[in-house]
């Protein structure tokens, strides 16, 4: 009976194992695997974000560098506004001939050719009738006509003029009165003061008539030189020297210009030069 219950123990003791217990190990086995698959993976992706923001770094250097650095704004250079200077005036060389003072002027062209001017201005001792072309009043006493030519070109003005390559007759008007009559009158007292010149004068010395027009006292009224008058003034000129070529229009207005005795180009309404001879 002993031996049967020794059997029958020993025979429950070698029996294999209940099937259900097998089944633990495994289950385990799969949890811990998928633990370590769900660790890899996020590993992986801390990996993947680290790379990512390296690349990111190194691309947002290598811009960086690309980039030139801004250039510091340099503001455009203004311009120097220079104000204008005035046009120093000269004092135009003057010499009394008789009744006449010389002033001695020069002048160029636009081209920059030269030419010499004595420019006469007959003492205010003579002037014209107001109004008239022909006759010139001194000391309140009209000139006779036939005599006019000798009392005004004088034998040491006529001595100059022998010297001289052109003669200038010129003409002018008082301010007063209609500026298109006041022009021809300038232009016939131009014309008797060059038929004056001819009749002292080498015939072979070219002439010119000067027509200035109307003068403005009013505008010139500083230029004025108290020895002369510049209302009805006797006027004549020559030409002591000039460049080949020269525009004598443009040298003469150009001499006349910037002096504080004479009145300028400015202070007349015309500058007609004409060659009559």
């Amino acid at each position: 009976m002993t031996d049967i219950l020794a059997k029958d123990v020993n025979s429950n003791s070698a029996q294999p194992p209940f099937a259900g217990d097998g089944k633990k190990p495994d289950e385990e086995k799969k949890r811990r695997g998928g633990i370590w698959l769900w660790i890899l993976a996020v590993l992986l992706f801390l990996a993947a974000l680290v790379e990512g923001a390296i690349l990111y770094a190194d691309r947002a250097a290598k811009n960086v560098e690309a980039t030139p650095a801004p250039q510091p704004v340099v503001a455009a250079p203004q311009p120097v506004v220079v104000a204008p200077q005035p046009v120093a005036e000269k004092h135009a060389p003057k010499e009394k001939v008789e009744n006449a003072y010389f002033f001695r002027i020069d002048g160029k062209d636009a081209e920059g050719r030269t030419a010499s001017f004595d420019y006469i201005i007959v003492t205010n001792d003579y002037t014209w009738v107001k109004g008239s072309t022909t006759e010139v009043v001194s000391n309140d006493t009209v000139i006779p006509e036939e005599e006019t030519a000798d009392r005004i070109i004088t034998p040491k003005v006529k001595e100059s003029f022998a010297s001289a390559l052109d003669l200038i007759a010129v003409g002018l008007a008082s301010r007063e009165g209609d500026r298109e009559a006041e022009e021809a009158r300038a232009l016939a007292r131009a014309q008797t003061v060059a038929g004056w010149i001819s009749k002292v004068s080498d015939a072979s010395i070219p002439l010119w008539t000067l027509t200035l027009g109307q003068y403005d006292r009013d505008a010139c009224k500083a230029q004025q030189d108290a020895d002369s008058s510049y209302e009805r003034p006797v006027l004549l000129a020559s030409v002591r020297a000039r460049a080949d070529g020269v525009n004598l229009t443009e040298a003469f207005a150009d001499a006349l210009t910037g002096h504080d005795n004479l009145p300028s180009r400015n202070c007349y309404s015309q500058f007609d030069l004409v060659k009559i001879r």
